[in-house]
């Protein structure tokens, strides 16, 4: 299909796009009764529609109510496909903004859910409402009870000593039908020093519906994100302190000042020490983020310098596999899902371009459904183009830290270069010397880009040392634009490797955006100094 790209002035009707097809897959999970599978974009399940997410503060959170999650946790579980859940406060969102792995793993995450008061009360100036809190310890004993009902096995993992094991009998006792498929409290240590096989062990043995991770915040989101590309696990959801709440480690604040949106001051009171600093924090940010987003919601709306594209240009972007689209706002959800799935229909496996000149603001709906554009071209290994975006949005993008998800551009070849050069970065590779083996990494070296990267590079390693002829190892980084926990694991591991076999092994060329990951994981010195 090549839209019909109409002149500056002109409105753009969205034309209903095609329904999803089915595939007559049929997926039993653990013992559960079969659903049929769809054909789905991100967020598409096969039983309901997960809401296109709305963007508050850079951070995805879908507009659900506490019932919508529980029914679509249970559907998901059906299905069989792994999945996450992060229930986000301001505190994540604070983080978000200097940490680029935990704002893409929420960015990632199936289901986001909004864990807290500042951010359904400020969700208006952003675009839509909220429907309400959906908070974590609420929702964990919630889970409990729908899966006694449901036939679904949880799992408690992390927490103090014997925690997780507390909260899960007393969750049982609660309701005799639940099925506990187990618990396991590691030793605390830093994410990239835990014992993940023995951990993956466990869960793989245990098979459970619904795993609960009390790893504490980030570290369980970036735990799960490190694994759950290959782990049979249905559903991971971090959850914090509930396992503590349960338990009665720690107490909640009373139904009334939940109620009056207290909580926060009886967490304070209750833990001054740890708390009080990180909640001034969350508030500096909230004061700070809002002045800068007010300020650019009043900036004057400014034209900006383009090469408007016609129809003879679009027909020649086609063949080099690049799918335009003319966006314009968005009245409602409706609207975002019919240009969602017609962007699924028509341009899987192309790089996406869309035309934005004319949009003046990007409301949380509106960055929501760019966010999930975006994700279909990274699964499939492309990019996401936004053409002659005005200097407004461009600001908006850049002060929501999700300037580095949507390349611009405002000429013919600039699209052209652009493509070029992705095609040309985006995979890894290696070359061997005299001695020396050089490793490029590719573009984004993370948990879905790990193992296939992995299994090359490892077994050119160990034939040129099995032979005799390998010196010097160099990590080439010059290529790497974002790098996860799952891609610093396998470079930690890479570096015993090369120290226990005498090979000297450097990383050259960092980039300063990964760099900043590398410093987050507190790694650096590790991998960035002889």
């Amino acid at each position: 299909m090549i839209p019909n790209l109409q002149k500056e002035g002109e409105t753009y009707p969205i034309s209903p796009g095609p329904t999803s097809r089915d595939w007559g897959g049929l997926t039993r999970a653990k013992g559960l009764k079969c659903t049929l599978n769809r054909e789905y974009f991100p967020g598409m399940e096969a039983e309901g529609t997960t809401p296109v997410p709305l963007v508050i503060y850079g951070v995805p959170f879908h507009n659900v109510t506490f019932g919508e999650a529980v029914d679509w946790v249970v559907a998901r579980v059906r299905s069989g496909r792994p999945a996450t859940i992060a229930t986000a406060n301001l505190d994540f969102v604070t983080q978000a903004w200097n940490d680029p792995e935990l704002q893409r793993i929420l960015i990632d995450a199936d289901l986001v859910l909004a864990d807290g008061f500042p951010i359904v009360k400020l969700a208006p100036f952003f675009g839509q409402k909220l429907k309400g809190r959906v908070t974590g310890s609420d929702l964990t004993p919630m889970l409990a009870e729908r899966a006694a009902k449901e036939g679904i096995s949880l799992y408690g993992l992390g927490g103090a000593d014997g925690v997780a094991e507390k909260a899960m009998r007393i969750l049982k006792e609660r309701h005799p039908e639940l099925k506990i498929a187990g618990t396991f409290s590691p030793e605390f240590a830093p994410l990239l020093e835990m014992n993940h096989p023995e951990i993956l062990r466990e869960l793989s043995e245990a098979k459970p519906d619904i795993l609960f991770v009390a790893l504490g915040s980030p570290k369980q989101e970036k735990f799960i994100s490190m694994h759950v590309r290959s782990w049979n696990i249905p559903v991971a959801m971090g959850v914090g302190a509930s396992l503590d709440f349960i338990t009665g480690e720690q107490k909640r604040a009373p139904v009334w000042m939940r109620n009056a949106h207290l909580e926060w001051l009886w967490r304070i009171c209750s833990d001054p020490k740890r708390l009080f600093g990180r909640y001034f924090k969350n508030l500096c940010f909230l004061f700070s983020a809002t002045r800068q987003l007010t300020a650019i919601h009043f900036m004057p709306d400014k034209p900006v310098a383009f090469r408007p594209l016609d129809e003879r240009d679009v027909a020649h972007l086609n063949p080099l596999g690049i799918y335009v689209e003319k966006f314009q706002p968005l009245a409602n959800e409706t609207n975002a899902h019919e240009l969602l799935r017609r962007i699924t229909a028509d341009a899987r496996g192309k790089t996406i371009l869309l035309d934005i000149h004319a949009v003046p603001w990007l409301n949380s709906l509106e960055l929501g459904t760019l966010l999930e554009i975006d994700k279909l071209c990274r699964r499939s290994g492309h990019r996401l183009i936004l053409y002659a975006p005005r200097p407004k949005v461009g600001k908006l993008l850049e002060t929501c830290r999700l300037a580095d998800y949507f390349i611009t551009a405002t000429r013919l070849d600039e699209i052209e270069e652009i493509v070029g050069k992705f095609t040309c970065r985006t995979g890894g590779g290696t070359q061997y010397e005299k001695g020396a083996l050089t490793i490029d990494l590719p573009i984004e070296f993370t948990a879905a880009t790990l193992p296939g990267f992995e299994r090359d590079a490892d077994l050119i390693r160990r034939e040129l040392k099995a032979q005799g002829l390998l010196k010097s190892l160099e990590v080439n980084a010059a290529r790497l634009d974002f790098i996860d926990s799952a891609g610093l694991g396998y470079l930690i591991s890479l570096k015993k490797a090369a120290q226990i076999e005498g090979i000297s092994m450097s990383i050259a060329n960092l980039p300063p955006k990964p760099r900043r990951t590398f410093e987050i994981a507190r790694v650096d010195k590790v991998l960035l100094h002889a």
